[in-house]
This record gives C-alpha cells, sequence and structure tokens, in this order.
C-alpha cells in the first residue's frame, strides 16, 4: 500500500513537471536567423561535376560516332558535337580555374566509363540507333539541368557558357529530329 502510495506521488508529480514544462516561452521562441549563404553554382560540386561528365561524355560518344557512323548525317553530327563538347569542357576550365572551391574530374568514370564501353561494342547499324538515341535523351535531361543552373549561375562567364551550352543542345536536338523527318519522307 505504501509502493502504491509512493508509486501515485511519483506520477503525479510527473505529469505537474511535464505540465509545466508546455514549451518555449514568448521570451525564447525565435525563429532560426535565416541562412546567409545562398546556394549557387559556386559551391555546388555536384553541378560542376556534371557539366564535366556530361561533356566528357558527349566528346567522347561523338569521336565514336565520327568513326564508326554509317550516315553523312550522324557523321555531321557527332562532328560537330565531338568539337562543341571538346570547347565547352576546356571553357568549363577555364571558369573552374577562377574558383578555388570547384574541383573538375580529369576523366569520366564509372556508369559513364562503361557507357562508352558499350558503344565500342556495337555493329555500325546498332550504333547509329543507340547514338541518336544517345543524343535526345542525354540532351533532354541536360537542358532541364542546365536551365535550371542557369537561374542560379551568378557570373557573367558561367551564364554565357550555359546559354551557348543550352543553344547547342536546342540546335542538335532540332538537327536530330530534322534526320528523323527526312527519314519518315517517302522516296519519289
Amino acid at each position: 500500500m505504501f509502493i502504491d502510495k509512493l508509486l501515485s506521488l511519483a506520477i503525479g508529480l510527473l505529469f505537474l513537471l511535464v505540465l509545466s514544462c508546455d514549451g518555449p516561452t514568448k521570451e525564447t521562441d525565435t525563429k532560426a536567423p535565416a541562412l546567409t549563404s545562398q546556394q549557387t553554382l559556386a559551391n555546388n560540386p555536384v553541378f560542376w561535376d556534371y557539366a564535366a561528365s556530361s561533356n566528357m561524355l558527349q566528346a567522347e560518344i561523338s569521336r565514336l560516332a565520327i568513326e564508326k557512323g554509317n550516315s553523312e548525317q550522324v557523321v555531321a553530327l557527332a562532328e560537330k558535337a565531338a568539337s562543341f563538347h571538346s570547347n565547352a569542357l576546356q571553357q568549363l576550365e577555364a571558369i573552374a580555374s577562377q574558383h578555388a572551391t570547384i574541383h573538375l574530374p580529369d576523366s569520366l568514370t564509372g556508369a559513364d566509363s562503361e557507357l562508352v564501353k558499350e558503344f565500342e561494342q556495337l555493329d555500325v547499324a546498332e550504333f547509329n540507333v543507340r547514338y541518336r538515341s544517345f543524343i535526345n535523351s542525354t540532351h533532354r535531361a541536360q537542358l532541364s539541368r542546365y536551365d535550371e543552373a542557369l537561374r542560379k549561375a551568378k557570373d557573367k562567364e558561367t551564364r554565357e557558357w550555359l546559354m551557348a551550352l543550352l543553344s547547342h543542345l536546342h540546335e542538335e536536338l532540332e538537327q536530330l529530329n530534322n534526320m528523323d523527318t527526312l527519314a519518315e519522307e517517302p522516296v519519289r
């Protein structure tokens, strides 16, 4: 019986303690200060890795298309892409060298290098189909990624690089669509 009374007293005291701790008072109820650093491209290593890797991959797959392509249109598209993406990578390296916090990969790794190996093993006919599909899917994904990056870019050089890249991606998709349209037209 004595233990029951002690237990009741302990539970009652615990209940009163919980009630007295009903949350912060108005004096201490302040919101956390807003973060002063805004998310920009300069402090986003994922973007820089993506930008470098995607341009390396585009250039490498396009070099393979120049070697393996069996259509003048595919080879012309690949030559333009290899040149553009190689230059874009050099410009990206120049931009990155101006920022101590930006580090770019120097080679393809992981899934990207495996994809290049897959493309190397394709026969000519299959290569053309896969290359065109690759351009279509990767460029569409890159358009949204680079468009988002353009909204975050603060410096003029990065913004210009992104605008040139976006323009090129749109041009290649249009060229690819024109190739598809020409292929679908009946021969007279």
